[in-house]
């Protein structure tokens, strides 16, 4: 199996209702167990950031299905690489909003003997609003 983990971002059509965000968490988190995949969803009620986790073919697979997805537009891949590990492989669908959970908005130290994987940087930076939701950044996959 060839485990890779794609991250993208996202802009959201109209901002999710608590019941809307939870309702899409379980039926992720369900499908994606299925399927064998992992990850990491951040929602800032305007723009979404995934990781996603697993088989090169599904998340693929997986990754078009979100393109068409009506609850955001702009989807755009940021990386898609290779990894040996899991960085989130207890997570069907790990969810955070980012409105409702100001303690993530915190800027925490790292250990200095923990390298953090480029997935967890990337999020880091979403959270603290550092990351430029940009129109440069290629909207398909693999362009």
């Amino acid at each position: 199996m060839d485990l890779i983990e794609l991250i993208y971002i996202s802009t959201v059509a109209s901002p999710l209702s608590d019941e809307e965000l939870e309702e899409l968490r379980c039926q992720c988190a369900a499908t994606n167990q299925l399927q064998g995949i992992s990850g990491m969803l951040l929602y800032d009620r305007h723009h979404f950031m995934q990781v996603i986790e697993g088989d090169k073919l599904k998340v693929e697979q997986l990754f078009e299905r979100i393109k068409n997805d009506t609850r955001h537009t702009e989807v755009s891949a940021l990386i898609c690489n290779p990894i040996e590990k899991r960085n989130f492989r207890r997570w069907a669908m790990g969810l955070i909003d980012l409105d409702k959970n100001e303690a993530y908005r915190k800027v925490r130290k790292n250990r200095p003997h923990r390298t953090l994987p480029l997935s967890y940087k990337l999020l880091k930076s979403f959270r603290n609003h550092e990351l430029e939701i940009d129109d440069h950044i290629d909207k398909s996959f693999g362009s």
